[in-house]
């Protein structure tokens, strides 16, 4: 088989792809560690068992199948000791969608403290820059 037409078959039957094994362990320990206040989303993380790369940049947690019918609800970041900084997809039902591996993106080590204060300052421009009549 030549290599168009593996790729021709992997793209074929990426909806029935089963998923890799996973082990969240790691990302059940960060999540209870520093989402103190959503307890919920470490047992979310605790059912990502299944992974699909979509490259190295994204895994998604959902099949290809469900990712048709979960909708997107939040992105919430999150510091993990070996991946970095990742952002994480949350659907409406709880669930997580995927990772989004945020120092890879980037190029270099993205600081949590920095994008949460970057982020309100735009806010804050965008907000104090209107006029309100």
């Amino acid at each position: 088989m030549n290599p168009y037409e593996h790729d021709y078959l992997a793209w074929y039957h990426r909806h029935t792809h089963p998923g890799t094994p996973f082990d969240p362990r790691s990302l059940v320990e960060c999540a209870r560690a520093q989402w103190t206040d959503h307890p919920q989303l470490a047992g979310a993380f605790a059912r990502c068992t299944r992974a699909w790369d979509r490259n190295e940049l994204y895994t998604y947690f959902n099949s290809p199948a469900d990712r048709r019918t979960k909708r997107f609800a939040a992105n919430l970041f999150l510091a993990h000791p070996t991946l970095g900084t990742l952002i994480v997809d949350v659907m409406t039902d709880g669930s997580i969608g995927g990772i989004e591996y945020l120092d890879r993106v980037m190029g270099h080590p993205m600081d949590i403290g920095e994008l949460r204060m970057g982020m309100l300052r735009s806010v804050c421009r965008d907000v104090g820059g209107r006029r309100w009549n």
